[in-house]
């Protein structure tokens, strides 16, 4: 996906920062069916990264290595495997389930995970 078609997809979403919602679980990242055909477009990878005390989620296309999008159930449910990067981060296995929101950063072509409050 060119960085032009990105930003016309991006004027496409809700008018809300949030554009969809995952779980990390057991350093998996869970992202419903839903989610990952409205928001995510079927790429097949995505990248976590660290920066300025948040974490971005990039969508990877057209083979660009990553983080693989693995299909979970029937439902169309995806999981990625990140303990790695969770770990680093802090996260250990075994910790509670946290919900985070998608939040669109187009000028960044990411999104920004932020962590729900209880």
């Amino acid at each position: 996906m060119s960085r032009n078609s990105w930003s016309r997809w991006c004027m496409n979403l809700p008018g809300s920062d949030c554009a969809g919602r995952v779980q990390l679980r057991d350093g998996r990242l869970h992202i419903p069916g839903e989610v990952y055909e409205r928001v995510l477009l079927n790429c097949p990878s995505l990248a976590l990264l660290a920066r300025d005390g948040r974490w971005q989620l990039l969508p990877l296309f057209g083979g660009a290595g990553g983080l693989l999008i693995k299909i979970r159930n029937a439902r169309g449910d995806r999981v990625v495997e990140a303990q790695e990067f969770f770990r680093s981060q802090g996260f250990e296995q075994g910790h509670e389930p946290v919900e985070f929101d998608l939040n669109l950063e187009p000028e960044g072509a990411a999104f920004q995970l932020v962590m729900q409050s209880s």
